[in-house]
């Protein structure tokens, strides 16, 4: 078998391998083992067999609503047709888009067409013959129809005057269907700082979310981790859970790793086997913060911690073993759910009224419920890659708590001190600028200046 990706994910072009000699020609066209090497695992419980006798014969649009959807694998066994799929998920990057696949009998190709789409063909000879297998049964209840010529779709079918059924005829636009599909997300660490602004980014979508708890989903057992995201099946999965107390994994390396590294391959290897993209939350201490010069997305990896070598260890584990991931790495985070520098600042204020606060760390503070956002804009598209997450524009730690007490009309004094003065049991990079090239090329929005930031995360703690 030969997979070719079509430009709408998980739908996909099977190509059978054609043996033929003077005889004629032999072709296996479906092998469950074959399609599971290739990390397909669908389990088909029936075939159907259509004639259409005349040319610019046109079936479709057609799908079953969940729970009785259907998985298709269709192919032209006599004549010629276009086959057509059209993405029905709420949510995901190619909602609406219509993928079209000429099969034939002579091209031998198959088209797989996932649950969550409409699918439809037209005839382009007479006396066609179409065969198709699918994973559920036909159900009267659960059965639609999406009108061929919706606008909405816009699907050039290469016909004019189309011969059609009653039913064809009558279906209704996509504005009015009862459509259910939508696409599914997982996220790990809901309850942290970022997952939590994430859960709420993704609701805005009205897509289905899952967000387990520690105890569902703990990053150090990987037999959990895979049995429950089998058992979801997402096609996205965000995640935000970490091990992140970065002077306490000097000390307790193995827990460290353990979630961040073994966790990290566990979720890989589970999203490969359900084809599930995978958006990484990384950081700004993969860098050894050398230097002024903001860091590219390109730019080699040197972490100076045991948490950013965890770290850095999770994005070449996601980058070995996928191939449609994001990477995001932010710094400085902050949030309403949660501990964070902009809290603590705040609450030492009631009580002192000088603070030491290290000058030569510079880096972006990055607002979660701003990066929440970004990560949604980008997981919509397929600009697939790695990108740098934070709010516009660099200060150091003292000068963002001279503004978070300005801002509060706090009178503290923040007295400006070294790193070397104000020594951690971790390293810290004196550089955390990074370049957003990739975010450009990929047309999505920046996320807001930081002090614009800031203040929006006052009001609300306000």
């Amino acid at each position: 078998m030969h997979i070719t990706k079509t430009k709408i994910d998980d739908v996909l072009i099977v190509e059978p391998k054609v043996f033929g000699d003077h005889r004629g020609w032999f072709s296996e066209t479906y092998s469950k083992t074959a399609f599971q090497e290739l990390g397909i695992n669908i389990d088909f419980i029936q075939d159907n067999h259509s004639m259409s006798a005349q040319k610019g014969t046109l079936r479709g649009l057609h799908f079953q609503l969940n729970p009785k959807a259907q998985t298709k694998l269709v192919r032209c066994t006599k004549g010629k047709i276009l086959d057509v799929a059209v993405d029905l998920r709420k949510g995901s990057p190619t909602f609406k888009q219509w993928i079209g696949v000429e099969l034939s009998d002579d091209n031998h190709k198959q088209l797989l067409i996932p649950k969550g789409f409409a699918h439809g063909f037209v005839t382009l000879t007479d006396d066609v013959e179409v065969q198709y297998k699918v994973d559920e049964i036909y159900s009267p209840e659960f059965d639609r129809s999406i009108r061929f010529d919706d606008p909405e779709i816009g699907i050039d079918w290469e016909v004019s005057n189309p011969i059609l059924s009653e039913k064809d005829l009558n279906a209704l636009f996509l504005k009015d269907s009862d459509v259910n599909f939508r696409t599914k997300f997982m996220v790990t660490g809901g309850d942290g700082q970022l997952g939590h602004d994430v859960v709420l980014a993704l609701q805005m979508l009205n897509v289905d979310i899952v967000a387990p708890s520690r105890e569902e989903f703990d990053l150090t057992n990987t037999a959990q981790i895979k049995d429950y995201i089998l058992k979801e099946t997402p096609d996205v999965i965000i995640h935000c859970a970490a091990y992140t107390a970065v002077d306490n994994a000097e000390e307790e390396k193995e827990m460290c790793y353990a979630v961040n590294v073994e966790g990290t391959r566990a979720i890989a290897k589970a999203a490969k086997d359900i084809n599930a993209k995978v958006v990484y939350i990384s950081t700004d201490y993969v860098f050894d913060g050398l230097g002024e010069e903001p860091h590219s997305e390109d730019k080699q990896t040197s972490p100076i911690n045991y948490y950013g070598y965890s770290k850095e260890q999770g994005e070449q584990i996601i980058r070995e073993l996928l191939d449609e991931y994001f990477i995001v790495r932010t710094s400085w985070v902050y949030g309403i759910n949660g501990n964070n520098f902009v809290k603590t600042m705040l609450k030492l204020a009631e009580s002192r009224s000088e603070l030491n606060i290290v000058s030569d760390q510079i880096g972006s503070p990055t607002y979660t419920k701003d990066l929440a956002d970004y990560i949604v804009r980008l997981v919509l598209t397929k600009q697939y890659g790695t990108y740098h997450g934070v709010n516009e524009g660099f200060c150091s730690w003292s000068e963002f708590a001279q503004s978070i007490f300005e801002k509060t009309d706090k009178q503290v004094v923040v007295k400006s001190v070294t790193t070397q003065e104000y020594p951690t049991k971790a390293k810290r990079p004196l550089n955390s600028r990074m370049l957003r090239e990739n975010t450009d090329k990929a047309g999505i929005l920046r996320l807001p200046h930081w002090e614009d930031a800031l203040n929006r995360f006052l009001e609300k703690q306000s």
